[in-house]
């Protein structure tokens, strides 16, 4: 016997009651093993293209991470690097200002000189440094070595351009300096300039910390008298001058240093507040799920229970 329209109906639903139950049941269980309440683009269109949108900024943000930890540590390895150049020019000016002294004899200012000899090698040294990353930290975006040798034998900057920049919202903050910033320029000989007089101790001449260093060694060694005074008074006044430069050029490191410190901060609360939004968009709230997971299951015993009662359509069924 077919069972009337109206009994087909109230089983068809009661099927369909079932079936959703039990998919709203599967759906909890995988939130739950998950952690995931967002599995698929239907479960909610809208909040599933936020949680896009906030996923491709997070990935932008740990790419940006990233380069201004690496400028951090180019940093931070310049300064170093720097404070030990910075040393090594107060400790030179000390020999300096201790040669000039009228009461030292050749020999012992030959013997100063030989400290300051290695005082630029240490320097030089120091000059070729390179970061974390293997780059040269004073060759801009050139390669080491940072410095060479020229034709008269001073040191001439081998870098390339200015040094490597991070970026950041709005600006873009320099992640080091380069070597003629830090140490100065050694000015190039005027061609047009008259020979110079054997008899008359030659005019000062801009040099950088390097060639300052070796021109304080061979003004140590000077023997004649007016020479000596004249070598001597120029490489003092340039000691000094570097002394100065230096401890200007750590400041700008530091201040760089500061800047990027505040971004790196910035940034740290901007990831934290999108990981937040983040996950309450699509992070399973376990409580509330598995409340829900106990309630659905109750609801599912009850309707299937119900549902079997319902269909005992048979008359052997209700003998029994």
């Amino acid at each position: 016997m077919i069972p009337p329209i109206s009994a087909r109906v109230g089983h068809d639903a009661a099927v369909r009651r079932l079936k959703g139950l039990s998919e709203q049941l599967a759906q909890v269980q995988e939130q739950i093993s998950t952690g995931k309440k967002m599995q698929k683009p239907g479960d909610d269109a809208i909040a599933f293209a936020r949680i896009a949108t906030l996923r491709r900024a997070n990935d932008g943000a740990e790419v940006q991470r990233k380069a201004m930890d690496a400028a951090a540590a180019r940093l931070s390895a310049s300064e170093v690097a720097l404070a030990g150049i910075a040393d090594l020019a107060a400790r030179a000016k000390e020999l300096a200002l201790a040669g000039r002294n009228g009461a030292l004899n050749a020999s012992d200012r030959k013997v100063l000189a030989v400290e300051v000899r290695e005082l630029l090698a240490a320097a030089r040294g120091l000059a070729e440094a390179r970061g974390a990353d293997g780059e040269a930290l004073f060759a801009g975006v050139g390669v080491a070595p940072s410095y060479g040798d020229d034709a008269e034998g001073l040191a001439v900057w081998a870098g390339l351009g200015l040094p490597p920049e991070v970026a950041t919202v709005g600006r873009r903050i320099a992640a080091g300096i380069t070597g003629p910033e830090a140490f100065g320029v050694t000015a190039p000989l005027d061609p047009l300039a008259p020979p110079p007089d054997p008899e008359v101790p030659p005019p000062p001449r801009q040099r950088n910390v390097f060639d300052s260093l070796a021109h304080l060694a061979d003004s140590l060694e000077e023997t004649r008298p007016l020479f000596f005074d004249a070598a001597m008074d120029e490489a003092i006044a340039a000691i000094d001058d570097h002394v100065g430069g230096l401890a200007g050029a750590q400041a700008l490191l530091g201040a760089r240093a500061a800047r990027l410190e505040a971004e790196t901060d910035r940034l740290d609360r901007s990831q934290l507040e999108m990981k937040s939004s983040l996950s309450k968009l699509e992070d399973t709230d376990m409580t509330e799920a598995i409340a829900r997971l106990d309630r659905l299951s109750v609801v599912l015993e009850a309707a299937q229970a119900s549902f079997a009662r319902a269909s005992r359509l048979s008359l052997w069924d209700d003998i029994r």
